[in-house]
């Protein structure tokens, strides 16, 4: 057996716009936790509008797009073993309100998600409770692993928009959440899915996946939208797009009446909606928070992890940028970069599978 590490180097935030790598006394896991030795960090659209928002603090780890593998186990953690590679669920929780106590844990008030309210996955080492990790199979490409995150943010939205097998489904951006939201509502039965792409590699990458029509900017105006909406029932429309995209009203015009919109996108200002489709329509309306894991069925989570391990071979070309950890703000840039092509950045901080591209 290895030695036990003596230090964890983490990306911190340091002056604006940059991070400095720090090194810190490696933790040891409390007795329900383990430590995940990190193999692979995404870097998620919610790190960039955060990010460029000013509103990571000086000193702070982002990321939470995990996967790794277990390193140390807690005194009580049963039924997993050093070396599993693993998901890391990043949310923590009361565990005892009435949203905890109903697999809601994402809207528990006291609700911490790694990376954003704690230090997050761009870090060699990790803590993590126990039971918010998921075994996956072990050749898995650590980053693509690491989409296991956001593929349960789409399932978790699927969910939230009563998505059935055999509907129509149109996603609004063609982002890695959104490239992963058609892999999601493919996998689950969906009948077609249309995807918006607002860049051309984007467009091709919706293409190789299969959606079953990509409509570019000049399709996306609000009333060739609602032209689509007259003659093509969209029974859910998922948006994914957030930032100060005016894709609310975009939404509303493409459903048919009747329909669900969720809303899995970050918005870092007020969005524009008009109430008058809502009512004739009689649309629903939903936002989806991360990923539950309620009682009788099986968590987005594990859901999730079952997509990524069926996909894997059509996911992994959706990671088209590899770093090591010493080049997190190199990272952060090219993902930030979409002209330049990149869908889906990851940080490996085990630098003998890092190599940027």
């Amino acid at each position: 057996m290895n030695a036990a590490p003596q230090t964890v180097r983490s990306a911190v935030v340091s002056d604006a716009g940059h991070f400095a790598i720090e090194s810190l006394p490696a933790p040891e896991p409390g007795p329900d936790a383990v430590r995940v030795r990190v193999e692979a960090c995404g870097i998620c659209g919610s790190d960039l509008h955060f990010y460029n928002a000013g509103l990571f603090r000086k000193g702070h780890t982002p990321g939470h797009e995990i996967a790794g593998r277990i390193e140390a186990l807690g005194a009580d953690v049963a039924g997993l073993e050093i070396g599993e590679p693993v998901a890391v669920e990043p949310i923590q929780s009361c565990g005892h309100c009435a949203q905890c106590l109903a697999g809601q844990d994402s809207i528990c008030r006291d609700a911490r998600l790694l990376g954003v309210h704690q230090p997050g996955g761009l870090s060699d080492r990790i803590l993590v409770p126990a039971d918010r990790v998921y075994r996956l199979a072990p050749e898995l490409d650590p980053a693509v692993a690491a989409l296991t995150e956001p593929l349960a943010v789409s399932v978790h939205g699927l969910e939230r928009g009563r998505f059935e097998k055999g509907q129509r489904v149109l996603v609004l951006g063609a982002g890695a959440v959104g490239l992963v939201t058609l892999v999601a509502a493919q996998s689950l039965g969906a009948r077609e899915v249309l995807v918006t792409a607002r860049y051309a590699h984007q467009a091709e990458r919706a293409r190789a996946l299969g959606a079953n029509r990509v409509l570019d900017e000049r399709d996306t105006d609000l009333a060739s939208l609602d032209r689509l909406g007259r003659e093509t029932d969209i029974d859910l429309v998922v948006e994914t797009v957030g930032g100060r995209a005016d894709t609310l009203r975009s939404a509303l015009a493409a459903s048919r009446p009747g329909a669900h919109v969720s809303v899995l996108g970050l918005f870092m200002e007020p969005p524009q909606l008009d109430p008058l489709p809502l009512l004739q329509k009689e649309l629903t309306l939903c936002w989806s928070n991360c990923y539950h894991r309620p009682p009788g069925r099986p968590a987005d989570f594990e859901t999730a992890a079952a997509i990524v391990d069926a996909e894997r071979d059509r996911l992994s070309p959706l990671v088209t940028h590899r770093l090591p950890l010493e080049r997190t703000g190199e990272a952060f840039r090219a993902a930030a970069d979409k002209r330049a092509g990149a869908v889906k950045v990851s940080v490996l901080p085990d630098q003998s599978r890092a190599g940027a591209e």
